[in-house]
């Protein structure tokens, strides 16, 4: 009959043999390799890793199982949802993950090729062993070793099963099938995530949480916001559509109305891209992160102009119309800009007299005014936004107070809006809704 001692040691070899399973699970991803780089999984893979040596002092052994747990704990605050229980967080990474067989079934490929198939069977093995971690086990065996009972251990509330966490996230269960299905409506990577982005120069940054603006918000303009939806529903539906300039006086709604077309459109595949003037030279790097990708982009560059002697609205026709390779079908540019023509012309632009006139000294400078108004055109579509009459402005600020909830005699309204917009920015949509903003302040404090 065994003794406690050797039960104790009995016990201790089956944990033992389970997480060296799962550390090798950790290290033997072929599909989804990218997991591997991720600082929650570097964590975990090398403080089990301590764990199974047996060389690393308790010190050491502590400072490994709390360096992992502030890993996990600051990956799911980063991704803006909680609670996350350790089966859900892995899941959501591999769901949001981008390979080649994400992107095979986004794209509904077909039948995954035989080498494939085996490579993702052979992951979904391991990360389904990763998520079952026997985590009271786990902490009882390193609380054993460095003498100490008090760890701290938060995945006791692990309560769901992998099966109830996988049919929560709209799985139909842990199989290759199952998970095609889901990339194919789904799809993977960042923009399965993320609704909006922004161009830095190098990369496709995430915007956690786009503008909150939405259509029904901005007043006014209704013909313009009717045509951009028609266009865009177009777009989304898959067919052919155009691109947008939004032209027009300062203040009146353009840039809002572009980005209050995510909540509009996003649950159907559309995402928006942000690229400033400064790096429209990127253009093609963009083009290939989005192109052959089941979701729309739209290109979004506000306050578009050009000064005299700025040539980069060359690179707006390539990305408008595409150069010797054409430009994406899942692809539209959308541009606002104050000026009509977008690059700022001077009188020896439309001089006829000669070249002498011309401080370029160019020989034919009818042909430098005729490509600088040619880029305007390219857009297949101009909406122009004029600045609200007085009527318009007071029918947009009596709007918004009623939106607002404010308890105010209509001409006191007026007359204090009208004082504001003489006072500051002059009459538009964004002057009304300073002024609400101010007065709501000044009503509720």
């Amino acid at each position: 009959m065994l003794d406690k001692r050797e039960i104790k040691r009995i016990d201790e070899k089956a944990i033992e043999d389970t997480l060296q399973r799962i550390l090798l699970a950790t290290r033997s991803l072929v599909m989804y390799r990218e997991l591997e780089k991720l600082p929650v999984w570097q964590s975990l893979s090398s403080f089990l890793s301590d764990v199974l040596e047996e060389r690393d002092t308790p010190t050491s052994l502590v400072q490994g199982y709390y360096d992992f747990l502030n890993a996990f704990i600051n990956s799911c605050y980063s991704m803006d949802s909680g609670p996350y229980s350790w089966k859900e967080w892995l899941l959501d990474e591999v769901l949001h993950t981008e390979n080649i067989f994400t992107l095979w079934a986004e794209n509904d490929k077909g039948d995954l090729p035989h080498a494939m198939s085996r490579a993702v069977g052979h992951d979904l093995d391991c990360i389904e062993k990763i998520a079952h971690i026997p985590w009271d086990a786990l902490l009882s065996l390193l609380e054993n070793r460095i003498g100490d009972r008090n760890l701290l251990n938060i995945f006791e509330q692990d309560k769901k099963s992998w099966e109830q966490i996988c049919f929560g996230r709209g799985l139909d269960g842990w199989d290759i099938a199952s998970l095609m299905k889901y990339y194919s409506h789904k799809g993977s990577g960042i923009f399965s995530k993320f609704k909006g982005f922004y161009w830095n120069g190098s990369s496709l940054e995430s915007i956690r949480q786009t503008d909150p603006i939405t259509l029904d918000q901005l007043l006014g303009y209704d013909h313009q916001k009717q045509v951009l939806l028609d266009n865009t529903e177009k777009f989304v539906s898959g067919f052919a559509a155009n691109n947008v300039l939004l032209y027009g006086d300062k203040g009146t709604g353009k840039s809002s109305m572009v980005k209050a077309l995510i909540h509009e459109f996003s649950h159907r595949g559309l995402r928006l891209i942000e690229l400033p003037k400064i790096h429209l030279g990127d253009y093609h790097k963009i083009l290939n992160h989005i192109e052959d990708r089941k979701f729309r982009f739209i290109i979004f560059i506000d306050d578009l102009s050009f000064e005299e002697h700025e040539v980069e609205y060359k690179h707006i026709k390539a990305l408008l119309e595409g150069g010797l390779k054409v430009k994406p079908a899942n692809v539209l540019v959308y541009a606002t800009s104050n000026r009509r023509h977008l690059v700022r012309e001077v009188v020896s632009d439309r001089s006829s007299t000669g070249y002498q006139y011309n401080d370029r000294n160019e020989i034919s400078p009818t042909d430098t005014m005729q490509e600088k108004l040619s880029l305007a055109d390219r857009f297949g579509i101009t909406l122009t936004f004029i600045a609200p009459n007085q009527k318009g402005y007071l029918e947009m600020i009596e709007a918004m107070a009623k939106e607002r909830g404010l308890d105010i005699d209509k001409e006191i309204l007026h007359e204090k809006a009208l004082m504001w917009e003489k006072r500051y920015n002059g009459r538009s949509g964004r002057t009304a809704r300073q002024f609400i903003d101010d007065l709501e302040g000044y009503l509720k404090a």
